[in-house]
């Protein structure tokens, strides 16, 4: 699907219980999380310039779901850099009714998003997901102390909120350049 499809599926579970009950606060908080960063957020120059040389076809498909908090932080920030990407198109897939993510899996575990980039010929060029490795790095430190999981999250998302997406950037800058 695309953006426009995704946000029609949020709307519709905003409003119709698509999802569990209790998945209804993350929803909504999701959905401003997920409207400010793509109002807010530029990739850097230095970015929009590295990825200008590519010339071929590239298809990203993007794993998520709007309850999804990580994906909230991070799929505004990749489809803004899909944007300045020759030749790259995408696809928003949702976990939860995608067989894919099974194929993809991190830690044995359906973690999202999860983004597969493919060429021409539909062969992975590389994967990326479910979060940053700094985010990753603070979730597991936190997990592994045993605190809340709300306190867990309170830290996540303040660490995204003081990233302003240069992690990603970065990541996806050495994946990028060490394929085209």
């Amino acid at each position: 699907m695309d953006l426009a499809a995704y946000q029609l599926h949020w709307k519709n579970a905003l409003n119709a219980g698509v999802y569990p009950e209790e998945y209804q606060p993350y929803l909504e908080l999701n959905e401003v999380r997920f409207k400010r960063i793509t109002k807010t957020f530029t990739p850097s120059a230095a970015f929009i310039s590295s990825v200008q040389a590519i010339k071929n076809p590239n298809h990203w498909i993007i794993i998520t779901e709007p309850w999804c908090g990580d994906a909230a932080q991070s799929v505004p920030l990749l489809l803004k850099f899909i944007e300045k990407i020759p030749n790259a198109s995408y696809t928003l897939e949702l976990r939860d009714q995608s067989s894919l993510i099974e194929t993809y899996l991190s830690n044995g575990g359906k973690g999202i998003p999860k983004v597969i980039v493919r060429d021409e010929h539909g062969s992975d060029l590389f994967v990326w997901g479910p979060r940053t490795e700094a985010a990753q790095y603070l979730f597991n430190e936190l997990k592994a102390e045993g605190v809340e999981l709300k306190v867990l999250h309170e830290s996540l998302h303040a660490w995204y909120a003081k990233d302003h997406g240069q992690s990603l950037e970065s990541e996806l800058m050495v994946l990028i350049h060490s394929l085209f």
